[in-house]
Formats: structure tokens, sequence, C-alpha cells
């Protein structure tokens, strides 16, 4: 090569292991020389490449000769050649990402020199990310979920087409603050505001989801779901948002069904009310007369309203759970008087609707006998009703005391029979009841999520408790 091409400063350039470049004679195509970071991206040694200098191109495959032909074309108008991609194929088949271009060397117009740069790191990341972004739009999809992009700095909106969709706004408008402010429904504006101002907070960084209805252009209301999240930018103790970004997605369908659901559960609990109103009413007139003491009747009703006090608190947390704290007041609270003489003690518990119904009815035998004949029969007489759980298990005791001597009955009543028996079937679990000469004392043990199953058929009984 010229001695420009061969002085020390260039060749420290050409020998650098960052790009790899070689020297080609334009008229011929042929490599005058390359640097060894060339010949390692090409996988060939020095004698390979001198060996094949005169087929360079047989390094390119043959769906880049076009590419080539028209990077060469660039060469010869302009003097150089913007980077552009392509591959190169070694001996062994293998093929290589590269980043090529070239210049013509200043003074020498026959001479270019051609950088090559490996970008295999680069494209597999690329890929990957690619690959990310694809699943995440399959996710988005199948979700039929919208994203938003919100610039808290130049206040630029760029939302999705079906955010867009959501939003009922064309998907080629553009969005902005205004159009999304006033497309929220004004009661609840607010939330929303309060919502970008807790995310946006650096102290704060709230990323919880939120529900708002949307007023689209034609005055239809499009009940959303959003998440959102900021991004912050700037030295620790002086962070400041930058970005508020996140998913949307139309729920409307949703917010109907639960509308239509709780229109059904509340006929269906004002069709179960009027039931038990009939029954009573049906008891009430066939029990009266004399034909039947009045205590079954009573005994009847009452166990009726257990029934429906349960109903009334299972209806209000839509048929899944009860307070066992609820259950025990809603029973209870018609025998304790004006002198709390029933005392409840224990944490907060949820049950299911079945062991709900079934302590209902357990614990209104067990007032209904403490009233009659055992320690709430009497002034100064107490009950003390106390739970607690472990273990997946829940533990609940009734202990009497300040009552009359309390001795074992002769003849098991309805509620002894149905505590010990059905009670004990029912919730799969252990039941203590001893009639201690002090008060009554009864002890359930049962799973907090007991086993269905068939529970034994007790018939109303004459006797008492």
């Amino acid at each position: 090569m010229p001695d420009r091409l061969t002085d020390s400063f260039f060749r420290a350039l050409f020998n650098a292991p960052v790009l790899g470049m070689a020297v080609a004679d334009i008229a011929s195509r042929r490599i005058v020389a390359t640097n060894p970071r060339l010949r390692e991206i090409l996988g060939v040694s020095v004698e390979e490449m001198e060996a094949r200098a005169e087929r360079g191109r047989e390094f390119t495959p043959k769906e880049y000769h076009a590419l080539d032909e028209e990077a060469l074309r660039r060469l010869a108008e302009t003097g150089h050649v913007e980077p552009f991609e392509k591959e190169f194929q070694r001996p062994g088949g293998d093929r290589v990402p590269v980043r090529v271009s070239a210049s013509i060397v200043p003074e020498f117009p026959n001479r270019a020199v051609i950088f090559v740069e490996d970008i295999s790191s680069e494209r597999q990341s690329r890929e990957r990310e690619q690959a990310i972004q694809q699943r995440l739009q399959i996710a988005l999809s199948a979700a039929e979920q919208g994203v938003w992009d919100f610039d808290l700095v130049t206040r630029e909106m760029i939302y999705s087409d079906r955010a867009k969709e959501i939003y009922g706004l064309p998907v080629d408008r553009p969005v902005t603050y205004e159009i999304v402010r006033d497309a929220t429904h004004p009661e609840d504006y607010p939330n929303t505001s309060a919502q970008l101002l807790r995310a946006i907070d650096p102290k704060v960084r709230d990323r919880s989801s939120y529900e708002y209805r949307i007023v689209r252009p034609d005055g239809a209301i499009c009940w959303a779901l959003a998440f959102g999240e900021a991004i912050f930018e700037g030295p620790p103790g002086a962070e400041r948002a930058v970005r508020y970004v996140g998913t949307i997605q139309d729920i409307t369908e949703r917010k109907r069904a639960e509308r239509r659901q709780q229109l059904l559960v509340a006929e269906l609990d004002h069709r179960v009310k009027n039931t038990l109103a009939i029954v009573q009413g049906i008891a009430y007139q066939t029990l009266r007369g004399g034909a039947v003491p009045d205590a079954v009747a009573e005994a009847f009703a009452g166990r009726l309203q257990a029934l429906a006090s349960a109903h009334d608190i299972l209806t209000k947390a839509g048929f899944e759970t009860a307070s066992l704290r609820g259950i025990a007041e809603a029973v209870l609270e018609v025998h304790d008087g004006e002198e709390r003489r029933v005392r409840l003690d224990g944490k907060e518990v949820q049950l299911t609707p079945q062991l709900a119904v079934n302590l209902a009815i357990a614990l209104h035998e067990l007032a209904t006998n403490a009233v009659k004949y055992g320690a709430l029969s009497v002034p100064g007489g107490r009950v003390e009703f106390t739970w607690q759980q472990a273990e997946g298990r829940l533990l609940l005791t009734w202990r009497e005391s300040g009552g009359p001597p309390v001795a074992e009955p002769e003849r098991e009543g309805f509620g002894t029979r149905m505590i010990r028996r059905a009670l004990a079937s029912e919730l799969r679990g252990p039941v203590t009841l001893e009639f201690r000469p002090e008060g009554l004392f009864c002890r359930i043990d049962a799973p907090l999520a007991p086993a269905r199953g068939d529970s034994e058929a007790i018939a109303p009984d004459r006797e008492s408790f």
C-alpha cells in the first residue's frame, strides 16, 4: 500500500481490536488488507484471508449481494456509505450479523476503507426485546387491555389503539390530557386525579389499580379498570416523576353483571324473607288453639328467627362469608337485655355459609335453654361465649354461671340432639355438652372450612333443651 496507508498512525488505528477493518480496491473489488478484528469476525486466518482476497464477495450470502451493489453505487456517488446491516458467512457455514460502513480514502480514489462491527450481542438483545414485546402484546390483546404513556415533562400522551377504542376515540386521533380529563365522569374525576397525585409523589409512589367511568363522545358510559405507575428520575432525595404509564381495560360488562347479581341477590333475599314469614304464619295458624303447647310454637318461631338472622348477614356479604361476631350478636341480642349479661370474646373470624347457619341455630338453642332453665333465667346469671382459631380450626366455648343448679335431663330435647349429633356431623368436629352444677358448658371444635355432608335429620321434640 502507499506510504500514507502504512504510516504508524494508520497502523495503530487499523489494528485496534474495536472494529473490523479492510482496505479494498474499488475497481477490482479485491481485498488489499484486513485487520485482526475483521479476520476474527470472519473466522479466518491471515493465510485463508489472503487466499480468498480475490473472492471477498464469497463471505456475503447471496441475499445480501443486491445490498452490497447498492452500497458500492452510493460509495461511487458520494464517497461514503452510511452504516447498514447484513450478514457474513464463515467458512464453517455459520453466519454472523454485522453493521458495515465504508469511505473512500482521501487522495486515493481507488481505495475504500470498510468498517465492520459484529452486532451479534445487539441482535440477540433486540430479538429478546422483540420477543418480550410480542408476548406482552399477545397478553394485552388477550385481555383486551390498552396501554397509555403520559410524559409529565412535555405533557404528551401516547395511547394505544385499544386504549383509544375504550375512550370511544378514533385510533388516528391524538390524545391529550384535556381529552382524558374531560372524558372522565365528573363523580369519578376527584378519585382519578388523587390517584395520579399519589402515584407521582416520590414519597408515596402508589401503584394501586382503580375503577372509574368514561363518558364517550356519543354519551355512552364505559367502566374502566386502570393501573398506573410513575417513572422517576433524579438523585436520591430529589427524584421527580417524569412519566406515568399503565394499562386500561373495559370492564363495563363485568359491572353490568355485578349489578344484575346484586339485583338477583336482593330479589332472592326478599323472597326468602317472605317465605320465612309465610312459614311463620302457617305455623302460627296450625299450632294455635291449644292443640299444641305454646312452648312448641315459640320454639319453632325462635328457630326460624335464628335462621333469618343468619340469612340477613349472609345476604349482606354476598353469600360468601359471614362474621362470627355478627352472627352471635344477631342471635343473642334478643336474650341479652339491658344488663348485658352475655359476654362475647374473640377475634374477628369469617365463617362459611354452612358453618354460619349451623352456628346460628346452635346459639339459638343454647340461649333459649339459658333463658328458660339456665343462667339467664334468674337475675345475676351470666353467659360467656368465646372463640379462638388455630391451625385451621375454630374452638367455640359456651359457659354459663350464676344460674340455678344444673343436672343432666332425663330426656334429650331437640336442642341437645341437634348440638350433640347433627351439629357435630355437619361441622365434622367433636362437640362437648356438659351439664355442670355451676352451669351448662358447651365446646365446639370445628374446621374453618368444614366438608359438605348430609346432616342427621332431627325431628322437633316437645321436651325442652
